[in-house]
């Protein structure tokens, strides 16, 4: 029988490890997703708002690939151009799925393949790194159902840091690949980086540090250092390429609005302190004020402190390396002398995305070393039994939030109330801050209401007859009774352009970057639209060719690799 199971196992491992993570995917929405309803977290409101933009702009476009730069139909509509400073390249499979599958249940559809591709990225590159198959699959189960990235997706509601999680495995392959293992694997550094860098510019900027400090740690080996090096350089200047159609239009929008209104915080003290955090860990807290990176983890770091004799180098190097990003968490670090530095990550404790892996790497090995699980009988016991726990655990945490928040909590989104909040968010953090004065007026879409005279009326010369959304940007129509200077409900963003009846203008801009434009007597229609930037076209075109020639070379040299195999056979 065992021999049986032995033969089917072997033969059917993918298919039977992805049905695995399709099933644990499904356990791990429990019981929000069965119950239509979500926990709107403290960013989520801002993530759903992205997705339903994006949705709703591909409807109006009919274009499903091309990201349009302004949301006209989300964060109150008023044309905030979200996505030229926050990536949404990785939003657009839920923006599809909300177009066919509108709503709560859209989002958990989202989630449960996003799950699916976590645990599948985790379990690959672990494969590849543990001595057996069934080590990795327990690895990216640890992985997956981390507490933080629990945290992450269902208690702080921030969906572009959870998405990372799908990506850091590929940064800690391809920094191993460089330093210690087989160096011709370093673009996988680059497509790490790439796809992160698409996906949240925090934690680009996290993984670039955690990249330093992994390099540091292992120290490249003596053996071919300059090829590492050059592979090194070479993984980094792809990355650039592979991710250049977003960060290229972000450097110049930068330059173009100046200070933007992001909340700043003092890195000293949003740092967590240490004994909260493992005693928050020891308890599996769910809230967002108490950070953590839960119980399961902390127990099998402490396993593989007591087997450490009998782990392996890699397996130090995990548990190290773990430990120095749960260290850069906490306030012990002296975060003051790096507030310049690196005061754009605002939280410290975002280093425990970094610490998962490694911890999940050597915890599964440790839980295997201490079951002496080195046969395939005793590995077909251990790893069920550990994966029902990681995942008991979990569904605890989620039972645990679920009860706590209650039916009634206004934070929780039903169908029936999905659209409001995917619409209404109010965020202002790309907006320059000498414009957030005018941020209540701007919310109205109303001409006369911005022009407002300062005895408080609106102008009785003026007349907004109707405003509709279209791609990047908003039409107005107007009635003036006289020629006259008139201020539209918008900010000046670099690539947006002002037509009045067909006719380009060149708007004055305010001291609070408002627009200011010229109507003659009569009814106006005015377009107040964004345009691709040539800096776009550029960017865009390169990282094209970027990413179709660093897959035509993959694909070439997978069939070379194919007909050596076919051949020797």
């Amino acid at each position: 029988m065992t021999q049986l199971m032995r033969r089917v196992v072997t033969k059917y491992w993918w298919q039977l490890e992805l049905l695995s993570f399709v099933v644990l995917s499904l356990i791990w929405i429990l019981p929000w997703g069965f119950s239509g309803k979500i926990y709107l977290g403290d960013d989520l409101g801002f993530h759903l708002n992205r997705i339903q933009g994006l949705a709703k702009d591909i409807q109006l476009s009919g274009n499903w690939w091309q990201i349009p730069a302004v949301s006209t139909a989300a964060f109150s509509g008023w044309g905030y151009p979200i996505n030229l400073f926050y990536p949404a390249a990785a939003l657009l499979p839920a923006a599809w799925l909300q177009t066919i599958a509108s709503g709560v249940g859209g989002y958990y559809v989202f989630l449960v393949l996003l799950n699916v591709l976590t645990l599948w990225v985790a379990a690959t590159v672990a494969a590849r790194l543990l001595p057996s198959r069934s080590q990795a699959f327990l690895a990216a189960v640890i992985y997956g159902f981390a507490q933080y990235r629990f945290l992450d997706f269902f208690v702080r509601g921030s969906l572009a840091e959870g998405i990372v999680f799908a990506f850091l495995p590929l940064i800690f392959y391809g920094v191993y690949s460089i330093a210690a293992g087989d160096y011709h694997k370093w673009p996988w550094l680059a497509v790490g980086m790439a796809l992160i860098a698409l996906t949240h510019v925090i934690s680009l900027v996290l993984s670039s540090v955690g990249v330093v400090i992994m390099l540091s740690l292992w120290g490249l080996r003596r053996k071919e250092l300059r090829a590492r090096g050059l592979r090194f350089g070479a993984a980094a200047g792809l990355a650039v390429f592979l991710s250049l159609s977003f960060l290229g239009p972000l450097v110049v929008q930068l330059r173009h609005v100046g200070k933007l209104g992001i909340a700043q915080y003092t890195l000293a003290d949003s740092a967590t302190h240490l004994g909260d955090l493992l005693w928050n860990s020891l308890n599996d807290a769910v809230a967002s004020n108490a950070i953590n990176f839960g119980v399961l983890l902390l127990v099998t770091s402490v396993l593989a402190i007591i087997v450490w004799r009998q782990l392996r180098p890699f397996d130090h190097y995990c548990l190290v390396l773990g430990g120095i990003f749960v260290f850069l968490a906490t306030n012990l670090f002296p975060w003051p002398l790096f507030q310049g530095l690196l005061g754009t990550i605002q939280f410290p404790w975002r280093f425990l995305a970094l610490a998962d892996f490694p911890l999940a790497l050597v915890g599964a090995r440790a839980v295997m070393v201490i079951a002496r699980a080195k046969t395939f009988q005793r590995a077909l016991i251990v790893v069920p039994v550990v994966t029902a726990i990681a995942v008991g655990l979990s569904f605890s945490a989620s039972t645990a939030l679920y009860r706590s928040v209650g039916p009634n909590n206004a934070k929780v989104v039903t169908n029936a109330t999905y659209l409001a909040n995917a619409t209404q968010d109010t965020t202002t953090d790309y907006v320059a801050q000498r414009g957030l004065v005018s941020m209540a007026a701007v919310r109205t879409h109303s001409i006369p209401v911005m022009n407002t005279q300062p005895n408080g009326q609106q102008p009785a010369s003026l007349q907004q007859l109707a405003v509709r959304p279209v791609t990047n940007g908003l039409v107005y129509t107007l009635k003036s009774t006289t020629a006259q200077e008139i201020k539209l409900p918008q900010l000046d963003y670099y690539g947006y352009h002002v037509f009045v009846n067909g006719r380009e203008q060149m708007p004055r801009l305010d001291s609070n970057g408002v627009v200011h434009i010229h109507v003659n007597a009569g009814t106006s229609q005015i377009r107040y639209v964004y345009q691709r930037t040539t800096v776009q076209y550029l960017t865009s075109g390169l990282t094209w060719l970027a990413w179709l020639s660093f897959i035509g070379i993959g694909c070439w040299r997978w069939l070379q690799r194919q007909r050596r195999l076919t051949a020797e056979t």
